[in-house]
């Protein structure tokens, strides 16, 4: 396979860590999120946290190292961060994730059939000029003949110049990570009792939205999808005739669904009621459109673990900040649905680090789940 020489691969595990670990470091769409873990007496907890928006774009931060070096030492001032070494992703579409099956075929390792897959279904291409990983998903029936994969693929130029950007602004990369297995390992710490043996994770993306599914530590399925806080915003602005800001505005302070008790206490309450029903009567087709994907992915996992079913929903991600999405998408799923807040799922004093400042914690999921490579979260 074609992988880094001087950096971990992508998904492969990592050595236990004692004390504070590396800092987990994700490029948002608007926001530098960092995270860095420390194992102390009452188990793994966040020893430091920042979330800080970009001067401009993050477009143009990634083509000014000089920036983007001003943005980590804005990060790390006056925060507990110690060390400089970061386990990092690829921004934006960078990585390529694609599922596969495959078989056993004589006389070539399974390294070679993965490759030769990812190359079909990238149309061709030269492997060189690619860095490229994979993870292999075990469903109950090991013995199948079908295999299936999740591969993740990166232009080889783009990975050294983000390497480098990340080198030259003071840090030490020890590896870069793909969203899904860093989710992966953040589900699995969320649930070290074991009450949800399968959970579906949502990331709402701008433009898409992400469905990774974990069953104890293992990945069922990836599966990116088109929907994004932008064509929800689009969508309402159409029906109400009113530009994206405006409709934008209406999502943030509305939502989908309040909780009765909270209406009852404002004074606006039958007015808001009004304009939070036609909101949910306006989304619902791009809604039931969407709980179908989910239900193919679904119907997938449990053909894949023998008829287990998901357990939990968290949601994170843009759609996620909006008021009652968690509400909403639990009644039309019927299974427990919960905003994941990464600083509320840590021991020892997590929650001080709640920053006002800071963008809203549903999107500090991946560089959490960064930030957790190397430690045993069943410990």
């Amino acid at each position: 396979m074609i992988r880094l020489n001087r950096f971990a691969p992508a998904l492969r595990r990592s050595p236990k860590l004692h004390g504070p670990g590396p800092i987990g470091l994700e490029l948002g769409w608007y926001h530098m999120q960092m995270i860095q873990m420390e194992r102390s007496a009452q188990g793994i907890r966040m020893r430091a946290v920042a979330s800080i928006p970009y001067p401009s774009t993050r477009e143009d931060l990634l083509g000014s190292p000089k920036d983007f070096m001003t943005l980590v030492r804005d990060a790390l001032k006056g925060k507990s961060f110690k060390g400089r070494k970061v386990v990092s992703c690829l921004p934006g579409n960078g990585t390529r994730i694609i599922n596969l099956t495959y078989g056993n075929q004589k006389d070539k390792s399974r390294d070679e059939v993965v490759l030769n897959e990812v190359m079909a279904s990238l149309g061709g291409g030269n492997p060189e000029e690619l860095v490229i990983d994979y993870l292999t998903i075990r469903g109950q029936d090991e013995e199948s003949r079908d295999k299936t994969a999740l591969a993740a693929v990166a232009n080889r130029e783009q990975v050294l110049s983000y390497l480098d950007l990340l080198t030259r602004a003071g840090l030490e990369p020890l590896a870069l990570d793909i969203g899904p297995a860093a989710l992966r390992r953040l589900a699995a710490f969320l649930d070290r009792d074991k009450k949800y043996p399968t959970v579906l994770l949502i990331n709402f993306g701008s433009a898409k939205s992400y469905l990774t599914v974990v069953s104890g530590e293992r990945l069922i399925i990836d599966r990116e999808m088109d929907l994004g806080a932008k064509s929800l915003v689009e969508h309402l602005g159409r029906a109400l005739s009113m530009d994206e800001g405006q409709a934008l505005e209406i999502l943030k302070r509305y939502g989908l669904k309040h909780k009765e008790d909270s209406l009852e206490t404002l004074e606006t309450a039958g007015h808001d009621r009004e304009i939070i029903q036609s909101v949910v009567g306006i989304l619902k087709p791009v809604f039931l459109e969407f709980a179908d994907e989910v239900n193919k992915a679904l119907i997938y996992t449990a053909s894949e673990t023998r008829g287990m079913s998901v357990d939990q929903v968290y949601l994170l991600g843009s759609l996620a900040r909006f008021p009652g999405v968690d509400q909403y998408l639990e009644e039309m799923f019927s299974i427990p649905t919960k905003v994941l807040d990464p600083l509320t799922s840590f021991t020892d004093g997590s929650t001080s680090l709640r920053d006002p400042g800071q963008d809203a914690p549903v999107g500090l999921a991946v560089a959490a789940g960064l930030a957790l490579r190397g430690f045993s979260v069943y410990e």
